[in-house]
């Protein structure tokens, strides 16, 4: 009997949550609260299609940050006839199930790729899912051969073949086999042997640059971008050689991208390509790249946490603003005006007589994550929403600047010393850009969503409650 784990994971009824919440402002939720602004992620998600869509690539929305079925349907969009997404965890997969079955039915093809390098333990979940939602729907990750007995399991529960992309380390060393090594010799010798008896299918290449987190500019992250380009197209290239009955016939699918890398293209919207600038050079060059690569395989992108971004994503400064020209936040790069989702808590108590000026709010690690930011040194920077400054970039003054299980510390802003610090006072709302939206947001069950696309008197009003899955 094939096992469906979507009954065991307890989910909140969206109906109630929606009865609870819909209609109320935000100072009268309960707290710590997920808020997540609506037109802020319509606008980010819009953006990288724009992208994808004008270099004519085709692109594969992570789903881990904010694991809804809301969010995934604005990350691909109306247009597109491919539904592709990437799950980190089979229970995202199992969530999705629904709408993805529906999309098939509508005639839209639908893959979800696992984006774990296979543990046999899961193969059971995902034939189930297989079989629910169609035969080219399952895709997976591998980078040992030993993988491989997994895969052959799944065709014998499935009925039909596991698609595979091998996973490529091309600089992050997390995950992945390193192009030109024996190891990655042998495993395309494996799987091409697996393929010819019907066991599993090579779909393409996979890379992620991580370690693009760590970088401070467009520039860069465009470079990471060409090397991830160029070590998947040597992959490809090997493999179709490696095929006696097609040599170099082959059309494989290169996956690319991390966040940085790959809202960095979104540069390509919003600058031209002059050769004497460093930036209109590094597109030139990235466009002349992709152009080649796309001449013997198929390019896509992938990436997770844009629709949200958050203070790693700000630091990285990887992609350009798209947020209308105001003059409140510098709109040369990301701003704190692209970040979609904020905690909000309630502050417990002020310290005035400390030797800088401190307060508690009742939120901690639980619900901020834990995750540094290499721009400063805190967990998270407050809004100065509900408030009544003029500083820049809609900051408070205030940042959380140290932290535990259910207590944060407020302090001052070390970003902005310089800034008008807020009054807090002992029961006030406040609203915290993490750090890592990702891990900011394992800790709720659902997003309290609010659209600040709406007339100013209903910007802080719940218009709708988003609903996570939970566990793996």
């Amino acid at each position: 009997m094939a096992f469906d784990a979507k009954p065991l994971l307890p989910l909140p009824s969206q109906a109630q949550l929606r009865e609870a919440f819909v209609g109320k402002e935000l100072e009268h939720v309960p707290t710590p609260a997920a808020v997540l602004d609506k037109a802020v992620v319509k606008r980010n998600c819009l953006q990288m299609l724009k992208a994808c869509e004008a270099l004519q690539v085709g692109f594969r929305p992570h789903v881990k940050t904010h694991k809804t079925v809301e969010v995934a349907q604005l990350q691909l969009g109306d247009g597109i006839n491919d539904v592709k997404v990437i799950v980190s965890t089979v229970a995202e997969a199992e969530h999705l199930s629904d709408f993805l079955l529906t999309s098939r039915e509508s005639r839209r093809s639908v893959n979800i790729l696992y984006g774990i390098p296979l543990p046999p333990s899961q193969i059971e979940r995902l034939a189930h899912l297989g079989k629910k939602i169609g035969s080219e729907s399952i895709s997976v990750l591998v980078d040992n051969k030993s993988q491989l007995q997994a895969a052959r399991a799944f065709r014998d529960m499935a009925g039909f073949p596991l698609k595979v992309f091998i996973k490529i380390d091309t600089g992050y060393h997390r995950a992945g086999v390193v192009v030109g090594t024996e190891k990655f010799n042998c495993l395309i010798i494996d799987i091409l042997d697996d393929e010819s008896r019907g066991t599993v299918e090579l779909l393409g290449f996979y890379s992620h640059a991580g370690h693009s987190y760590g970088g401070d500019s467009a520039l860069g992250a465009m470079e990471l971008l060409i090397v991830e380009l160029e070590g998947l197209e040597k992959a490809a290239n090997y493999a179709s050689k490696a095929r006696d009955h097609a040599p170099m016939s082959q059309k494989y699918v290169l996956s690319v991208g991390a966040t940085p890398t790959a809202t960095s293209i979104e540069n390509m919207l919003e600058r031209s390509a002059q050769a004497e600038s460093p930036m209109g050079g590094e597109i030139a060059k990235l466009k002349k790249v992709i152009e080649r690569v796309k001449a013997t395989h198929a390019i896509e992108i992938h990436a997770g946490v844009y629709p949200f971004l958050d203070m790693q994503q700000l630091a990285t400064q990887a992609s350009p603003s798209a947020v209308p020209a105001n003059p409140k936040y510098d709109n040369s790069g990301l701003s704190t005006a692209d970040i979609a989702l904020t905690v909000m808590a309630e502050v417990a108590s002020v310290y005035e007589s400390r030797d800088s000026p401190e307060a508690l709010m009742a939120a901690g690690s639980l619900a901020l994550g834990r995750d540094p930011c290499k721009s400063y040194n805190g967990w998270g920077i407050v809004s100065d929403w509900g408030m009544s400054t003029n500083n820049f970039e809609g900051r408070s003054g205030w940042q959380v600047g140290r932290i535990s299980q259910e207590h944060g510390i407020l302090i001052k802003d070390s970003q902005r010393e310089s800034h008008e610090l807020a009054e807090l006072k002992i029961g006030q709302k406040v609203r915290v850009w993490p750090n890592h939206a990702c891990v900011a947001g394992a800790g709720f069950g659902w997003y309290l969503v609010v659209d600040s696309s709406l007339p100013e008197e209903r910007r802080d009003q719940v218009v709708d409650v988003w609903v996570r899955c939970r566990g793996w």
